[in-house]
């Protein structure tokens, strides 16, 4: 028994590359740095919150593939419920950070519409699930066409405080400023993934190889996300600086 669990374990980290493990352990790493460096700043709880719910996220998922406790429909829906609620988080978080980040009052207004739009979409998703009995194939699509929803955001909001940044004499350097390691990490995050998630679910079928490959550059690109994070933790200004 032991050994079937490990061997689909086993199995299933190789969709990753191996790279889904160190990214939980990142995580981890993270949420913990985070835990002990919040200084009761609302932007920095917003992100422990997000790692923490990686981690649940990550965690649930490998249990739900190793344990076959579900059919495999319910295994899948469970699995991407799980996965737009983190990526609501996952906006939340970074919605709190742009709005304190970003000065101009018209980009302030198309942030709150993205949250806005991207919940309505989230939404459809969710009550879809429930009252229509959606193909397994078609559950995969519209949570990668939320992906994209929100990573498309995200690439905008970074452009609009790259643009705010250069547009003005910097007071600082920028490396020392924990906002230009959180932007410029989550721009490299979504910007090239955005072209990956829009044919995954082809990709998958056709190309399984390249679809494993570039769900591990996925991670890698996370990877550096919660680097850039967990290093502003570290910094004892304002996050959002």
């Amino acid at each position: 028994m032991i050994g079937e669990i490990f061997k689909r374990l086993m199995n299933f980290w190789s969709r990753s590359l191996f790279i889904e493990p160190f990214l939980v352990l990142a995580l981890i790493i993270g949420f913990t740095i985070g835990v002990f460096n919040a200084h009761k700043e609302k932007e920095r709880i917003y992100f422990l919150i997000y790692f923490l719910s990686g981690i649940l996220l990550f965690i649930i998922g490998t249990i739900l593939v190793i344990s076959r406790l579900y059919p495999v429909k319910e295994s899948i829906e469970i699995g991407e419920i799980d996965n737009t609620i983190f990526e609501l988080i996952e906006f939340i978080a970074f919605y709190h950070f742009f709005r304190k980040c970003l000065r101009i009052r018209r980009i302030k207004q198309v942030l709150k519409l993205f949250l806005i739009l991207l919940c309505t979409i989230i939404s459809f998703f969710l009550i879809g699930l429930i009252f229509f009995p959606y193909l397994i194939s078609n559950i995969g699509e519209y949570s990668l066409f939320t992906n994209v929803v929100e990573f498309f955001f995200l690439t905008v909001l970074c452009l609009a405080y790259f643009y705010e940044l250069y547009s003005s004499v910097p007071e600082m350097n920028l490396f020392k400023r924990p906002s230009f390691l959180i932007v410029t990490s989550c721009f490299f995050y979504t910007a090239l993934m955005i072209p990956f998630f829009m044919i995954a679910s082809e990709m998958l079928h056709f190309i399984s190889l390249v679809y494993y490959i570039l769900t591990a550059c996925h991670y890698l690109t996370f990877i550096i996300l919660i680097f850039g994070i967990t290093k502003a933790f570290l910094s004892k200004t304002p996050i959002t600086i």
